[in-house]
């Protein structure tokens, strides 16, 4: 059987200073705290606990001092501004990508347009997002079906969450302005998918031409590996989602010629080239 893997696989290089930053944290000692996953990757975040990272659902959970992580998808402000309240130091980790959607976002807002957010509303990023705006100032759409929904605003600009399937982002695009450009309104787009998302995206598609099944391995609920499955799926090819490696039935992939190997940003490289060998024994 002939295995292929994209020439980048593991993490991308948000991941890995999120990490990093996490890491280095613990080495000084004291509590380390994170409001959530660090990244969704349930392998990553168990490697991260057992070096003493506490992950807490709330504020209300960390009783005394310490240092809390952001989430490399964003945190609301709301909630950093309650962490300093409460003493804690502030260990910024969100993503290089995350935070330039954010700033194009405000500078948008500040110029009067109605931001369009091409994402999903209860993804982290977004929430996050969110809380630093005013709502009324924007729409979360990830359809095209949705795009009623949008104000009809003189000035629209459109951004997207930064692991949304770029295929998804140029169609509400497309449509959107299909709709609203013939009634004079001023539309401007700017591409915030992250360039290694898109990447990915793209070697997913490549991936699944050539092959008779591809392997995607992330975690469940990781944005960015979601749209791999997606994208491999439409090839018309057949899918094995998992997170780890104990996951995969190997017998149900002996028969084949070819099967393809792939994993999200936040996949662990290692993971990826342990099944490599594993499928080459079997």
């Amino acid at each position: 059987m002939k295995v292929y893997i994209p020439e980048e696989v593991g993490f991308c290089f948000g991941v890995k200073e999120a990490i990093k930053k996490v890491e280095r944290e613990l080495k000084k000692g004291g509590e380390v705290f994170c409001l959530g996953d660090l990244v969704h990757n349930p392998l990553v975040m168990n490697e991260l606990c057992e070096k003493g990272l506490k992950v807490v659902s709330s504020l209300s959970e960390v009783k005394k001092c310490g240092t809390l992580i952001t989430r490399a998808h964003g945190v609301e402000q709301s909630i950093l501004e309650k962490g300093k309240e409460k003493g804690l130091k502030i260990v910024e980790t969100t993503c290089p990508y995350v935070l330039r959607a954010h700033k194009i976002i405000r500078k948008l807002i500040c110029e009067s347009y109605h931001v369009v957010i091409v994402g999903s509303a209860e993804h982290p990023e977004i929430k996050a997002i969110l809380s630093d705006i005013p709502f009324c100032k924007v729409s979360v759409i990830n359809s095209s079906e949705r795009i009623r929904e949008v104000p009809e605003e003189k000035k629209i600009g459109i951004v997207a969450q930064t692991t949304e399937s770029l295929d998804n982002f140029e169609n509400i695009v497309k449509n959107l302005i299909e709709k609203r450009l013939k009634s004079g309104f001023e539309i401007r787009v700017f591409n915030t998918v992250c360039s290694v998302v898109i990447k990915r995206q793209k070697e997913a598609k490549e991936l699944a031409e050539k092959v008779d099944a591809v392997i995607v391995v992330g975690g469940n609920k990781s944005s960015n590996t979601r749209k791999l499955v997606e994208i491999c799926k439409k090839e018309g090819k057949k899918v094995y989602f998992i997170e780890r490696e104990e996951e995969l039935e190997f017998e149900k992939i002996k028969k084949l010629s070819s099967v393809g190997i792939i994993g999200g940003t936040s996949t662990p490289e290692k993971i990826i080239r342990n099944l490599e060998r594993k499928i080459n024994k079997n």
